[in-house]
């Protein structure tokens, strides 16, 4: 695109539980994931996280004009887990990079009746309309530090869960992109279980997007405390306001890094 294009973040997401074998689009318990801004929006990636137990069945994404036509465009395949405290719920990250045009609709819905967590990453475009630059996008560093310790096994976004990374005011930015997350046990010991990581919208709503399976280590003169790095490929990009939180299913002490940056213009 034109170096005058000028992007804000816009992350959609809804949670689906209703079971719906159709294939077109009708029936109960569509979700909206997001909606298409004034000039249209770019949808990066969809994460679909599971919070249940899963029976086997299927995710589907679907396109909604607003005018009678909902296409399908995915179905997701899910196999049957069965959530454990060192077993992870089922989840998927799709990239898409799909323009979406000004009011279509990206919907979800589900197979069978388990719950999912469906989020879209999202970028919307307007233009400079004085000049083309190239020099009109400033970058603020962002860098998230925390540690938490006290046991959660809850899936839904309750209990103890701390902030990991709040991302700048959405008066001022734009977005912000999250390059990493490095999660590293604290303590000399861990044992078998999760670390969560949820999104939260600045109000309200917190839900679950991954979960990570911490190992069995042992740490001493020469070997390593638990650790794990995820690196979002072409970043993981937030809307401003919105913040990452974490939580550790048993009780041990993690610290958790997230690499990031916060974008805006300066015309």
């Amino acid at each position: 695109m034109a170096e005058e294009t000028q992007y804000t973040a816009n992350t959609g997401w809804c949670s689906i539980s209703t079971a719906n074998a159709n294939l077109d689009g009708t029936g109960a318990g569509l979700g909206t994931v997001l909606t298409g801004a004034s000039n249209g929006t770019l949808i990066k990636s969809v994460m679909i996280k599971a919070t249940t137990s899963t029976t086997e069945g299927m995710i589907r994404l679907f396109i909604d004009d607003g005018a009678g036509h909902i296409n399908l465009i995915r179905e997701i395949h899910v196999p049957a887990i069965t959530k454990a405290s060192i077993n992870p719920a089922f989840e998927v990250k799709l990239v898409l990079n799909m323009t979406l045009k000004s009011g279509y609709i990206l919907k979800a819905s589900t197979q069978v009746a388990n719950t999912f967590n469906v989020i879209a990453e999202g970028l919307d475009w307007t233009y400079y309309s004085n000049g083309v630059r190239t020099d009109t996008t400033q970058f603020t560093g962002n860098t998230g530090c925390a540690s938490f310790s006290t046991a959660n096994t809850n899936l839904d976004g309750t209990g103890s869960i701390t902030i990991i990374y709040a991302t700048g005011a959405s008066n001022t930015f734009k977005g912000s992109s999250v390059k990493s997350i490095t999660i590293k046990c604290a303590d000399g010991t861990s044992s078998p279980g999760m670390v969560r990581l949820y999104m939260n919208d600045g109000v309200t709503t917190t839900r679950l997007f991954s979960e990570i399976f911490v190992t069995s280590e042992v740490h001493d003169a020469v070997d390593k405390s638990f650790e794990k790095t995820i690196v979002f490929d072409d970043d993981l990009d937030l809307k401003s306001g919105w913040n990452l939180y974490a939580s550790t299913e048993i009780t041990e002490s993690f610290r958790i890094t997230v690499e990031g940056y916060d974008w805006k213009y300066s015309l």
